[in-house]
C-alpha cells in the first residue's frame, strides 16, 4: 500500500468553483460544502484558518491529541499539516477563514490594546478548539448569512469583519490558546524548530516544507536543527515515526498498513524495513510476541 499525495487545501479551496467565496487583504472566506472522501485525509495548508462546523462534522488527529468539531463547534487551525478523520458519515459543511500570520500580527498591534510579551509566549497545538460564547456564535452566523445575500459585501466590511473575530476572541478571555498563538505572529523571523517538529513528523512532509514553517532557508534549518537535536532532519524523523510505530502497535489493534501510513511512511515495505533494522524484528512478529507474553501473564 502506497501512502497518497497530500492535499494542498488552500489551492483547492481557492477559486474553486464549486464553493461560493470572499476574500479582501489575503483573508479568503468560503462556505466549504464537501463530504470527506476517505478516512483519514492528510492534507496541507499554507495559512491558519478558523473553522466553524454547520452540518456534520470531522475528527482531527495531532501526535498528542484528537479533536473532534460537530455542527455549532469552531476551531482555530495552524498553517501546516492536518489529518482529518470523517464522523457522521462523512458529512462536512463549515465555514472557513483562511487568514495569514501577517494580518492577524497587523490586528494584533494596531487593534488590540494587550501585552505582547514574548517570554510568555507558550506552545500550542495545531488545532485549537475555540470556546464560543453568544458574541462569537453570532459573529459566524452573521457571516454565514452573507452567502445568501444578492450582492455580496464590499471588501471594507469584510476587512472590519476579520478584523472583528480577532479581537473579539483576543478580548473575550475565553481562548489563551488562539491568543497566545496571535501574540507569536507579532514577532517575525525565525520559529522555534521544536513545537514545529513535534506537531508535524507524522506527516509526509518535504524537508523545504519543514523549513517553510519554520521560517528559515532549507540550509539554515537543516544546521539550526543538528544544533538542538545532535543529529540530521532525516534520521530524527524516522526515529520518532518508529517509535510512535511501536506505541501503535503496543496500544491499538491497527494493522500493519494502518499503521505504516499513519506514521508517515511512504509504503508499508519502507516501514517494514525500517522497523526491523531499529527494533530486531519486522512488525508483526514483534505485535505478535507482545500478545504472547500478555497470554503468560494472564495464564
Amino acid at each position: 500500500m502506497k501512502r497518497k499525495d497530500m492535499i494542498h487545501f488552500y489551492e483547492f479551496v481557492e477559486n474553486n468553483p464549486l464553493f461560493r467565496q470572499f476574500s479582501v487583504s489575503d483573508v479568503l472566506f468560503t462556505a466549504y460544502d464537501c463530504p470527506i472522501e476517505g478516512s483519514p485525509v492528510d492534507y496541507w495548508v499554507n495559512k491558519n484558518y478558523f473553522c466553524y462546523v454547520f452540518v456534520g462534522g470531522g475528527r482531527w488527529k495531532t501526535p498528542n491529541e484528537e479533536y473532534v468539531l460537530k455542527a455549532g463547534d469552531a476551531a482555530f487551525l495552524k498553517k501546516g499539516a492536518h489529518r482529518v478523520y470523517k464522523i457522521l458519515n462523512g458529512d462536512f459543511c463549515a465555514l472557513l477563514i483562511f487568514v495569514p500570520d501577517e494580518f492577524i500580527a497587523s490586528v494584533m498591534k494596531n487593534d488590540c490594546s494587550i501585552n505582547i510579551d514574548t517570554d510568555k509566549i507558550q506552545d500550542t497545538d495545531s488545532v485549537i478548539p475555540l470556546s464560543l460564547d453568544q458574541t462569537l456564535t453570532d459573529y459566524f452566523k452573521t457571516l454565514l448569512n452573507y452567502f445568501s445575500l444578492s450582492k455580496p459585501p464590499s471588501k471594507s466590511l469584510l476587512k472590519i469583519k476579520f478584523k472583528e473575530l480577532i479581537i473579539n476572541i483576543v478580548t473575550g478571555g475565553l481562548n489563551s490558546k488562539a491568543t497566545n498563538y496571535f501574540k507569536e505572529t507579532c514577532f517575525d523571523g525565525k520559529k522555534s524548530l521544536k513545537p514545529i517538529m513535534e506537531e508535524h513528523y507524522l506527516f509526509n512532509l518535504k524537508l523545504k516544507e519543514f523549513a517553510k514553517l519554520s521560517g528559515r532557508s532549507l540550509a539554515t534549518f537543516n544546521r539550526d536543527f543538528l544544533k538542538l537535536y545532535k543529529t540530521t532532519p532525516g534520521k530524527w524523523l524516522k526515529k520518532k515515526r518508529l517509535e510512535y510505530g511501536r506505541f501503535l502497535l503496543e496500544t491499538t489493534d491497527l494493522n500493519i498498513n494502518e499503521i505504516a501510513l499513519d506514521i508517515g511512511f511512504e509504503n508499508t515495505s519502507h516501514f517494514i524495513k525500517s522497523f526491523k533494522e531499529y527494533y530486531n524484528n519486522p512488525p508483526l512478529k514483534f505485535k505478535n510476541r507482545l500478545k504472547e507474553r500478555e497470554l503468560l501473564q494472564q495464564s
